[in-house]
């Protein structure tokens, strides 16, 4: 049964999201239907509505999401109507080459998605394949994941993206070990869970750059042994010879290249920020050669759905993961470009949009 709900709606790029009614396709067999209570904006969001990451409107964004299940299809298994899930972003078949081997973020099947969104009849691109800045939204049972008693709404919203991406590139795609020496350029949302994700682990230096004064700030809170401007000559005052580890978040490509530069022989490169369609880097290609270093690209922290979330959750509840503090800000649906404006400005960490009372 299709349901109308109202949406932000960004029509074109350079522009702020506005709240139109449009109509949700009903689910399928294998789909559920979530009504969405909390939508955390992501820097992602916003250059998609900037018009400087894909070309594709108009366009339903967010995609940090948690709500709770309306609807389900006949052959759904994982849920059931009423229970609180957060959404993730794989939406992965599970039987692939990539989902059988533990990579569902590289599932074809999660960029294939049926249209699901409609305005005035005609379809809209569901950003991410969720949409997250509706009242509702349509996904398929494999992009769920239940939420436990006593994790806020808001939390598990922003464990979505930020968390799931911090945390997996630290524990996930780079495997840091206890003892390592660390830099991170970006403290932002997804820079500040890389920190609680390397002070888990154990690593013994985690030196991170940023030109906010006021989230170095935070970066130390967090857990940063060191914090600096993202300037070479200042990052190497305390490693000479490079970083272990090197996590790149903030998606510029210069921020890309530094980061390479200051990994030491033998070290491992990160790169999770998303610059721009078509940019590209310029590297010393002999020296990573001749240094044996490791250079990664990382989507989503190399989300496991069933398995990342429930170990983020739990580290959450045994209060090894301050989450609360990311959320600094929560705004309702009405106010959703008021939200926009404020992760441009780099005003706070997360500003939660709600869409309605927990």
């Amino acid at each position: 049964m299709t349901k109308i709900v109202r949406a932000a709606v960004v029509e074109r790029g350079a522009s702020s999201p506005h709240l139109v009614e449009i109509t949700v396709d009903g689910v399928r067999h294998d789909e559920i239907l979530v009504r969405i209570l909390a939508c955390g904006v992501c820097h992602t969001d916003v250059a998609w509505a900037n018009g400087e990451l894909f070309p594709i409107f108009p366009v339903v964004l967010g995609h940090e999401i948690s709500g709770v299940v309306e609807e389900v299809g006949a052959s759904v298994s994982r849920v059931r109507i009423g229970d609180r899930v957060a959404l993730g972003l794989s939406h992965h078949c599970g039987h692939c080459f990539f989902c059988e081997s533990g990579r569902p973020m590289l599932c074809a099947q999660r960029t294939r998605q049926r249209a699901r969104f409609f305005l005035q009849g005609t379809a809209i691109e569901q950003g991410y394949g969720v949409g997250g800045f509706s009242e509702a939204t349509v996904v398929p049972e494999t992009s769920a994941i239940p939420i436990p008693a006593g994790i806020p709404f808001e939390v598990a919203a922003i464990i979505g993206c930020a968390t799931v991406t911090g945390l997996g590139a630290v524990l996930n795609t780079a495997a840091v070990p206890a003892g390592a020496t660390v830099a991170i350029l970006g403290a932002g949302g997804v820079g500040l869970n890389l920190i609680m994700g390397c002070h888990l682990v154990g690593a013994e230096s985690i030196v991170v750059a940023d030109p906010d004064p006021g989230r170095r700030n935070l970066a130390t809170q967090f857990g940063a042994t060191a914090t600096t401007e993202p300037v070479e000559e200042l990052l190497r005052e305390s490693h000479p010879t490079g970083f272990e580890f090197v996590f790149e978040s903030a998606g510029q490509v210069e921020a890309m290249e530094l980061a390479i530069r200051i990994t030491m022989r033998g070290g491992t490169t990160v790169l999770i920020g998303a610059p721009p369609p078509g940019a590209q880097m310029r590297i010393d290609a002999l020296n990573i050669v001749n240094s044996q270093q490791r250079i990664l690209g990382c989507l989503t922290g190399g989300v496991r759905p069933s398995i990342d979330f429930d170990r983020y959750f739990r580290l959450y509840q045994r209060g090894l993961l301050d989450l609360d503090r990311l959320v600094t800000a929560q705004l309702p649906l009405e106010r959703v470009a008021e939200a926009f404006e404020r992760t441009r400005r780099h005003e706070g960490i997360r500003t939660v949009v709600r869409m309605g009372e927990f």
